[in-house]
């Protein structure tokens, strides 16, 4: 499985992957008539993570984006449309199949593992986390259902107030409209695939 995970790894974000992202909050800032303060202000997102996003230096969270679409009028899934117009406008070849990172917390990040999520039936994920790093906690809406398969390491998956511990090669399927999040309980790096039907963020 080590090899699994290395491959899943060479189509995370990398910096000009970032810049699209960070371009199009730019764009659209530029658009509003907005300054990175008073986006700032009105997103609730740190200055200081504002500016390293539109740098390319950072993608930024679920939620980070979440409030700066928000900010802009536009719900999540049209933000992620206007991100995908800006990259067909890219004349550079894709060497891989695109990906989105999101970082958690520290030590804990999601990487999406196709384009185009909300034209899929399936959105799969790739979750890795250090030891003791968690994700956030998610409650995705009725009907959303989730699969976890432990690539590597030993993580716990807290589901409202149960909780389950996963070894590598461990599989675990359940209703996704439940509040929970996953830790990292054992002392080496983990890696879960994770694959969310109907696609959702």
């Amino acid at each position: 499985m080590g090899g699994s995970v290395s491959k899943m790894k060479n189509i995370t974000t990398s910096a000009n992957k970032n810049m699209n992202v960070g371009t199009v909050i730019r764009k659209l800032r530029k658009e509003a008539g907005m300054t990175l303060a008073q986006l700032s202000d009105t997103s609730k997102v740190a200055l200081a993570t504002l500016s390293r996003i539109e740098t390319g230096k950072m993608t930024g969270t679920l939620e980070s984006h979440m409030q700066i679409a928000k900010a802009f009028g536009l719900t999540l899934p049209q933000f992620y449309s206007e991100v995908d117009k800006f990259k067909s406008t890219q004349n550079k070849p894709e060497e891989e199949p695109r990906a989105n990172l999101f970082v958690h917390s520290k030590g804990a990040s999601s990487t999406i593992l196709t384009s185009d999520i909300f034209n899929k039936k399936m959105l799969p994920v790739l979750i890795e986390l250090k030891p003791e790093a968690k994700t956030h906690k998610e409650e995705l809406k009725i009907g959303t259902e989730k699969f976890i398969y432990v690539l590597n390491g030993k993580v716990e998956v807290v589901i409202d107030t149960n909780k389950e511990v996963l070894d590598k090669g461990s599989t675990l399927y359940f209703v996704a409209s439940q509040p929970h999040y996953l830790k990292n309980i054992g002392k080496t790096d983990a890696a879960c695939l994770c694959i969310v039907t109907p696609a959702s963020l």
